[in-house]
C-alpha cells in the first residue's frame, strides 16, 4: 500500500524557524551537462558531504565536485 502525502517543506521550517536552499540534479546540469542524472545525484550527494557553512555552496562548488569526481567536462577539452 502507498501512502503519499502533500508536505510544505517552507511551512515545515518556518515554525521552526529555519530556512533550507535547495539544490538539484538539474542545477548540477546547468554546469556539467555531460552527466547523468545519477552522476549529477553522485556531485549533490559529494557536496552536502563536504559542505562548509563558511563558504557555502555556489555553481563553482558543484563544478569542483563533479571534476573531482568525473575529470574534466568532455566538451569543454574540444
Amino acid at each position: 500500500m502507498s501512502c503519499t502525502q502533500n508536505l510544505d517543506i517552507h511551512a515545515l521550517l518556518a515554525e521552526h524557524k529555519q530556512i533550507a536552499i535547495v539544490w538539484s540534479a538539474e542545477d548540477v546540469h546547468e554546469v556539467r551537462p555531460d552527466l547523468d542524472v545519477y552522476e549529477a545525484w553522485d556531485v549533490l550527494q559529494l557536496v552536502r558531504k563536504q559542505y562548509d557553512c563558511n563558504f557555502g555552496i555556489s555553481w563553482e562548488t558543484l563544478e569542483a565536485a563533479a571534476l573531482s569526481l568525473f575529470g574534466e567536462d568532455p566538451e569543454s577539452e574540444a
